[in-house]
């Protein structure tokens, strides 16, 4: 995919991001990411990156154990010759995944066309 961006959600500390990484930043950012609270009432952090274009894809990514990581994905393609405003969606979550599953999927979700990891998420089991 092209144009992936990434952010972050974190209430309690700053994290340095990069806008635009390539797989290897990304890669390496999931695995330095503070995914630890230290405080018990703050929100889940959460990790995600976004491809824009013509077809859009986003990864979500969240710790909900300790080493234990459920991400949320999505594809939305454009219908050729409906406009832009008909989408196919295609949506996915990958609950209890350990760091080599995600770093799997981080690997896929930019090796990917937005097509390919469409039908990857529709033939994949959760």
């Amino acid at each position: 995919m092209e144009n992936i961006f990434c952010g972050y959600y974190d209430e309690e500390t700053e994290q340095d991001v990069p806008l635009q990484p390539n797989i290897s930043e990304a890669i390496t950012f999931f695995k330095s990411f503070i995914w630890e609270n230290e405080n018990s009432e703050s929100a889940m952090k959460i990790l995600f990156f976004q491809a824009l274009g013509d077809n859009e894809a986003s990864l979500q990514i969240s710790c909900l154990e300790k080493s234990l990581w459920c991400i949320s994905t999505s594809v939305s393609i454009r219908r050729r010759f409906l406009g832009p405003f008909f989408k196919r969606n295609t949506f996915k979550i990958f609950i209890d995944k350990n760091e080599d599953e995600t770093e799997s999927i981080i690997r896929l979700f930019y090796d990917s066309s937005p097509h390919k990891f469409a039908a990857f998420l529709k033939n994949s089991k959760g």
